[in-house]
């Protein structure tokens, strides 16, 4: 038995897919580390009226951040992993020149939304709280070295280089762990861990140019075209497809991103109390911390996906219709090991709230389980977002989306208003069932698809 299960093993490991996944759940261990890592020492630092502030203006940017820009990675991914899969030069430095013209389009309009938008939004929503909306403006003129990361991530994931892809991201995870523990050293507040995100923000595009041209000594199968070449291309860069593509993403990464977590704004907002509103919201973002740390590691699967079968469908010309047992198993593969993972780490987070954070933050692990029941559904949904890429039918997946994220949305707001905090974190939780009706039209697809290719009784006695 043992030696069946070993040989079972080694014969997986030689799959470039199953090494790549497992190359990314290193990576995610590390980034999950890093994220609770950093959560603690401010949760430590500020308290949870403090923690809820920093919050607060968190989600605030990262609302509007993925509103405009949540699809530029992936739309990147998708389109520059086709391209050197079918060898095309000239593809792959438009899919770059796009990413960085888009790029920095999105970019202009979140830091005018952060100076303009951020600080009269703060202060109607949370009035005895106006210090929310100058973290948010602070946090906002990161954004420009998001592109330049997510440019470095593209390259590197586009061509499965999943070592370097690694590489990348857990040095800039954990350059933010030192940066936020010396600006707290400095000054226990939130605008000073703002100040921190942003010299992070700084260094991880710094990092990414650096990243970028060492990655020009690659095969010339592996290496991405000169950076001058791509800058030169930029102006006269096509928009409309990748913009389309990009928006699309974005709008769909909604339903499992950003609308779960809507919880840190509606919290304070509605409290009836504003200090014990904002310390609500410090806890709930503690549980929100630890459900990432959970999340992350069936993400590295999803992260894989994405340019495996698009390097698959450019260099054999394999149609999605041929594609239903791949990724069948996938989705049956990472939703066990997710309901699984959500289970084992019910005892674990209820150890780490009460050790680490402290009694403080003792409601956290209430808002935690909440927020991680939406974790036994999401595993078997990595399949979703690549197959609606390759079939070109993003319209509909976001039109879907759409309608369950105003769904859950609605929930969430009158689940925060009758049950306080608790009713958030369920309500935020239990929203990710929506996924399942994605799987649903998926399963459909490939039925017909099927029976289209099986001849009928008729045909084949004839």
């Amino acid at each position: 038995m043992i030696k069946r299960l070993v040989k079972g093993v080694r014969k997986a490991h030689k799959k470039k897919f199953v090494r790549d996944t497992l190359v990314l759940q290193a990576s995610t261990i590390v980034q999950s580390g890093t994220y609770l890592v950093t959560s603690v020492l401010t949760a430590r630092h500020l308290g949870p009226e403090q923690l809820g502030s920093w919050s607060t203006s968190r989600e605030l940017y990262m609302f509007m951040f993925f509103m405009v820009s949540m699809g530029l990675t992936n739309a990147a991914v998708s389109t520059y992993s086709r391209a050197k899969g079918g060898g095309d030069e000239a593809k792959s430095i438009e899919a770059l020149a796009s990413m960085l013209k888009l790029g920095t389009i999105v970019s202009v309009i979140i830091m005018l939304a952060g100076v303009f938008v951020a600080p009269p939004a703060a202060r109607h929503f949370y009035p005895e709280y106006p210090e929310v909306g100058d973290v948010t403006t602070v946090l906002c003129f990161s954004v420009v070295s998001e592109v330049l990361r997510s440019l470095a991530l593209a390259i590197f994931n586009g061509t499965r280089q999943m070592k370097r892809y690694a590489a990348f991201d857990m040095t800039t995870n954990v350059l933010r762990v030192g940066l936020v523990w010396g600006a707290l050293l400095v000054s226990s507040t939130p605008m000073s861990v703002a100040c921190a995100f942003l010299v992070h923000g700084i260094l991880s595009g710094m990092l990414a140019i650096t990243s970028y041209a060492k990655a020009r000594s690659l095969s010339s199968e592996l290496a991405p075209p000169p950076f001058g070449v791509v800058l030169r291309a930029v102006p006269t860069a096509p928009l409309r497809e990748f913009f389309g593509l990009s928006s699309l993403l974005a709008l769909s990464k909604a339903m499992n991103t950003v609308v779960p977590r809507l919880g840190i704004l509606f919290i304070p907002a509605l409290a009836a109390e504003a200090t014990a509103g904002m310390k609500a919201a410090g806890s709930f973002s503690v549980g929100n911390v630890l459900n990432l740390v959970l999340a992350g590691g069936i993400g590295a699967i999803a992260t894989n996906v994405l340019p495996t079968l698009g390097h698959k469908m450019g260099e054999s010309d394999v149609p999605m219709e041929k594609m239903g047992p791949v990724l069948r198993r996938l989705s049956l593969t990472a939703g066990a090991l997710g309901m699984g993972a959500t289970l084992i780490s019910i005892p674990i987070m209820y150890v780490v709230v009460n050790v680490f954070y402290g009694e403080a933050y003792s409601d956290a692990f209430g808002y935690y389980w909440r927020l991680a029941s939406g974790n036994l559904f999401i595993g078997f949904a990595v399949i979703v977002e690549p197959f609606y890429i390759y079939t070109k039918r993003m319209h509909l997946h976001v039109a879907q989306s759409i309608v369950y994220a105003t769904l859950a949305t609605a929930g969430i707001y009158s689940a925060t208003h009758v049950y306080g905090p608790k009713g958030a974190a369920l309500a935020g939780g239990l929203c990710r069932v929506f996924v399942l009706c994605h799987l649903v039209y998926i399963w459909l697809y490939f039925r017909r698809a099927k029976a289209r290719r099986t001849p009928s009784p008729s045909t084949s006695e004839g």
